[in-house]
């Protein structure tokens, strides 16, 4: 079988499960790593027996051991280092949000479609079996036409922890880092055209801290999200329909989730192939050896919506970033 070659841009913390999961996806191998300190990305590199370290990502670029590459740095630098890759022709699976205003993001679409080559933003939730299952569940019409959903991602973490999430200057806090999944989530259920957007947050240092967001929508369901980087909440989804509810614990990386009807519970499970990052490698890599430029699960012009919602809610909080527009 042929294997899309792999490589990691940014060998941070979440490039620890990407480097995982793809021990579990036959057709991809991971062949490299590049990080902007040589100490970092030998470390990485001997952690998971990879054979190729580049210090620097320009000369990732360069190689011809690379098909593709997983885009994991943080926010700010999410599309200079795609438009690198892009433009040196290779495929890019970049990390959530994909960028921090739509400007960029329509500029990345552009770039990849210039370059003719595949492009996606890693959203592993939207690729789960059970979320999949979920979704199908729904269009079935079980619980009736969906008029309400509650969608909290929530955390406490400290500066000390985790500097740059309270950064202004690094996109910090949690409607990037974790109200993202919750947008994704409402957004395969109802849509990603609410009629009205509004939100409340606790903004510190020009971060938020804490944040609510409610859409509404056409046929007037209501979606309220909920994310936090100082408040410790269960990352769990409710969906209220006309005819029942459904319950979903850890939605963002859900493996089963509870139907509600008619007062009896049904249990669904369906889980990953492994960590939850697999089935969005095995997308990736099979519309890449398809020729796709893009898939159908989640196209950019869908996570372009999304960060325009993010965009309207940040000028909400009037949240903007030193580097914003660029």
């Amino acid at each position: 079988m042929k294997k899309i070659r792999w490589g990691i841009v940014g060998p941070g913390c979440i490039a620890n499960k990407f480097a995982e999961a793809i021990k579990n996806v036959d057709c991809a191998e991971l062949v490299a790593v590049a990080s902007r300190t040589e100490k970092n990305g030998k470390a990485f590199a001997e952690k998971y027996n990879i054979p190729n370290v580049f210090c620097g990502y320009e000369e990732m670029a360069k190689s011809d051991i690379v098909d593709a590459v997983y885009i994991s740095t943080p926010h700010p630098f999410h599309k200079p280092c795609a438009e690198i890759f892009l433009n040196a022709k290779k495929h890019v699976l970049c990390e959530k949000p994909v960028c921090i205003n739509a400007i960029q993001a329509t500029a990345l679409k552009e770039c990849a479609k210039e370059n003719n080559v595949f492009l996606m933003e890693a959203m592993w939730t939207r690729f789960l079996p059970a979320v999949n299952e979920l979704c199908n569940v729904i269009k079935s019409g079980e619980i009736g036409e969906v008029l309400g959903i509650n969608a909290d991602f929530c955390y406490s973490s400290s500066i000390e922890e985790e500097a740059k999430l309270f950064q202004n200057h690094m996109a910090g806090g949690s409607l990037l880092d974790v109200g993202v999944y919750g947008l994704h989530f409402v957004s395969m259920i109802l849509g990603n055209n609410p009629d009205k957007v509004s939100s409340v947050s606790q903004v510190v240092d020009g971060v938020d801290v804490h944040t609510s967001l409610t859409m509404q929508y056409k046929n007037g369901a209501i979606a309220t999200i909920t994310s936090a980087i100082v408040v410790e909440k269960p990352a769990n989804a409710y969906i209220y329909g006309t005819k029942g509810h459904i319950f979903v614990p850890h939605f963002y990386g859900a493996n089963d989730f509870y139907i509600h009807k008619d007062g009896t519970e049904k249990h669904v499970e369906n889980k990953s192939v492994g960590d939850g990052f697999e089935e969005e490698i095995y997308e990736a890599c099979n519309c890449i050896m398809s020729g796709k430029t893009s898939t159908d699960i989640l196209p950019m012009d869908e996570s372009i919506k999304m960060v325009e919602i993010m965009d309207t809610v940040r000028k909400q909080l009037n949240i903007k970033y030193p580097f914003e527009g660029e």
